[in-house]
């Protein structure tokens, strides 16, 4: 016989104080009980630390799972039902439908419960009348926790599992910061690097170059986090930067409560600012408020701020380097990203799990940067950037005059329907209906277009070639003119080939 022990400990338990419901505790019950019961059994481990019982997306139980459907198990063992799963629709599922179909006995310890004795009757009564119970314990023991959780933050003490990267929790007080001085040089480098000018995409190049370690490594070597990428590569990536960039721990502050889930097994979300939890002067900065203020300026003017687009410009244009699916552009909550139907339908490993596009788009453009460069075409895509440039505040000087034609042409209008009225020869005038007020504003949002338009002109005139970059757009024409190929191989690795 091949028995799967599976052990799960979380948040709440942690919460509750339950020694009982520690993994060693639970390791030590379930040994025991097949050394009593299964004493010839081959016995495999599986576990979950930290992880809510309210659904099965778990690394241990997928892998355990995994296991079942390769009918490398074929029974499993739990202290309770909690401790596999506290949704009592989903367990009451695998309890009376899978696990029978795949031949899988079950046994919950504590529950006294074993499938190779369940006849369908009272057992099946009492067996969902504890699942209901489990959830809904679980949904009252989540708001519980959730209201005490924030009342330790509003105390201004941290309750993350993880301090931010280039800090350590204190140990002398596990809610507080210190610095990581062996971290925080990489961070006041990101930082001053940024400031001066260059982009996430080129940082993370020379990065990754370098050999400096990014903070997913640092933590797997120092074993504050157990995962790790796909083939154990470990890069900088343009996304993490950005968090980093845009993180007040850096200047001293503590801000918690920034992502919450609305309900049971729902995704976080980023919360109203106005909910966060801030506590100013927390702990020790890295970086002074005057470098952070300017990468937070930078941030509000760059350009390429991101707006949500029904067609992407690369949908189409990208492979998986993996399987050589096309990559599959998605747009629910937050950040758009793409993704290879490769890994999530046909389980193929080293496809594409997700990269986002503002980041893919960034990189792309940055190779084509570099490869018009090489080419000298710099020039020729100047000049053309500013006679569209031009073009475009000539055609909206054009809607401007248009419309201030269309003003004094309402107003004419007006005024001589008035003067039919006051001669009595229109027995009303409605001056409600005011054309001209509407025609007007219509005017204002135009002239702040050409506004800016113009601005645009001026500043390409004022362009040095080499600094033309910091205006390029990825636009499909330059991409017709110079791509042939997007591959994105492990490692969020792109790779371009060209025409």
């Amino acid at each position: 016989m091949n028995i799967a022990i599976y052990m799960r400990l979380s948040k709440e338990d942690e919460f509750c104080h339950e020694e009982s419901n520690s993994i060693t505790m639970q390791r030590l019950l379930l040994r025991d009980y097949v050394r009593e019961h299964f004493p010839q059994a081959k016995v495999s481990e599986f576990s979950d630390d930290g992880y809510s019982g309210t659904n099965f997306d778990r690394p241990g139980v997928q892998a355990l799972l995994d296991g079942v459907k390769n009918a490398e198990i074929n029974c499993i063992i739990v202290k309770d039902f909690s401790r596999f799963a506290r949704d009592y629709i989903e367990l009451g599922s695998y309890l009376e439908q899978i696990f029978p179909f795949m031949g899988v006995r079950f046994i919950s310890i504590n529950d006294k419960y074993d499938s190779d004795q369940y006849e369908g009757n009272v057992a099946d009564i009492d067996v969902n009348f504890k699942n209901l119970l489990y959830d809904l314990y679980s949904k009252d023991l989540s708001m519980k926790v959730k209201a005490s959780m924030r009342a330790v933050k509003e105390q201004g003490k941290y309750v993350g599992s993880v301090a931010p990267f280039g800090y350590a929790k204190d140990p002398n007080d596990r809610h507080k910061f210190v610095i990581a001085e062996d971290e925080a040089v990489v961070v006041r480098r990101l930082f001053r690097m940024y400031a001066d000018g260059m982009s996430t995409v080129e940082i993370a190049r020379i990065f990754n170059e370098e050999g400096v370690k990014p903070p997913s490594q640092v933590w797997h070597e120092k074993g504050i986090r157990k995962a790790a990428p796909k083939g154990g590569n470990f890069v900088w990536q343009h996304s993490g930067m950005l968090r980093m960039l845009k993180n007040r721990a850096y200047v001293g502050d503590l801000v918690q409560g920034v992502t919450e889930c609305k309900k049971i097994r729902d995704d976080r979300r980023v919360t109203d600012p106005e909910k966060w939890i801030v506590t100013e002067n927390h702990h020790e900065p890295i970086i002074d408020r005057e470098t952070f203020d300017k990468v937070q300026e930078r941030f509000q003017k760059s350009g390429r701020k991101w707006k949500r687009r029904d067609h992407h410009v690369l949908v189409g244009r990208v492979k998986c380097g993996c399987c050589g699916r096309n990559l599959r552009h998605s747009t629910g909550i937050g950040q758009p990203y793409y993704w290879c139907q490769g890994l999530n339908i046909y389980h193929m490993d080293g496809c594409v799990k997700r990269i986002e596009d503002f980041y893919l788009e960034e990189i792309i453009l940055f190779q084509i940067q570099q490869h018009i460069m090489e080419l000298g075409e710099s020039d020729k895509l100047l000049q053309a950037e500013k006679e569209a440039a031009a073009a475009e505040a000539e055609a909206l000087r054009k809607k401007c005059r248009d419309a201030e034609r269309a003003i004094d042409k309402a107003k004419a209008q007006r005024m001589a329907e008035f003067e039919a009225y006051a001669l009595g020869q229109k027995k009303s005038y409605d001056a409600s209906i005011d054309e001209v007020e509407t025609l007007r504003k219509k005017h204002e949002a135009l002239m702040e277009q050409l506004s800016e338009a113009e601005e645009k002109v001026r500043e390409l005139n004022r362009m040095k070639v080499h600094e033309s970059f910091a205006v390029m757009k990825l636009t499909e024409e330059l991409l017709d003119e110079y791509v042939e190929g997007i591959e994105v191989h492990p490692g969020n690795d792109v790779r371009i080939s060209w025409k």
